[in-house]
C-alpha cells in the first residue's frame, strides 16, 4: 500500500514537470526525489510504456549530461499521440458522459425537491387525520389546495 502511494506520488511530480519544463536530465529528477538514476530511469520508462506519461527518454545526450526526460505537451505528438479524429470523438464520448451525469444531477435534484414536498403533505395528512394516520397507500396531490387556508387568510384580515 505504503509503495502504490509513493508511486502515485512520483508519477503526479513527474506529471507537474511537464508544465514547468520540456526537457530535463534524469539525473535532476533523481536528486529531488532521492533516488538513483537507474532507478528513475526505470520508472519513467515504465510509465511511458504504460502510456501514463507522453514523454520520451533520450540517452544520446550531446551535452554530457546523460538520459534527458523530453515532454511534449502537444496531443498529437509523442507515444501518446491522437489523430484529429480519435480527438474528437474523444471530445464526443466526454460530451456524451458529461451530459449523462448532468441529467442524473437533474433527475435527483427532481427527485429531491419531491422529496420535501413528500414530506410536507405526509405532515398536513398526519394532521388533518389526527395523530393514528389514515390511509398509508394515497397518492400525492401535486394540485393540493387546501380549503382550510382560505379561512386562516379571511381570518387574519379581520
Amino acid at each position: 500500500m505504503f509503495e502504490e502511494l509513493l508511486e502515485h506520488q512520483n508519477r503526479a511530480y513527474l506529471s507537474r514537470l511537464s508544465r514547468t519544463f520540456s526537457a530535463i536530465p534524469v539525473s535532476n529528477i533523481a536528486s529531488n526525489v532521492g533516488s538513483s538514476v537507474d532507478q528513475v530511469t526505470t520508472f519513467v520508462d515504465s510509465l511511458i510504456r504504460q502510456g501514463l506519461l507522453n514523454a520520451r527518454l533520450e540517452t544520446k545526450d550531446k551535452s554530457g549530461a546523460g538520459a534527458v526526460l523530453r515532454f511534449y505537451l502537444d496531443p498529437t505528438q509523442g507515444p501518446l499521440a491522437k489523430t484529429e479524429k480519435q480527438q474528437q470523438q474523444a471530445l464526443f464520448e466526454q460530451t456524451q458522459r458529461t451530459d449523462a451525469l448532468a441529467e442524473q444531477v437533474k433527475d435527483a435534484d427532481y427527485r429531491l425537491s419531491i422529496t420535501k414536498e413528500y414530506v410536507e403533505y405526509v405532515k398536513r395528512q398526519k394532521k388533518k387525520n389526527g395523530a393514528g394516520g389514515g390511509g398509508g397507500a394515497d397518492t400525492m396531490d401535486v394540485t393540493f389546495d387546501d380549503g382550510d387556508m382560505d379561512e386562516d387568510i379571511m381570518g387574519d384580515m379581520r
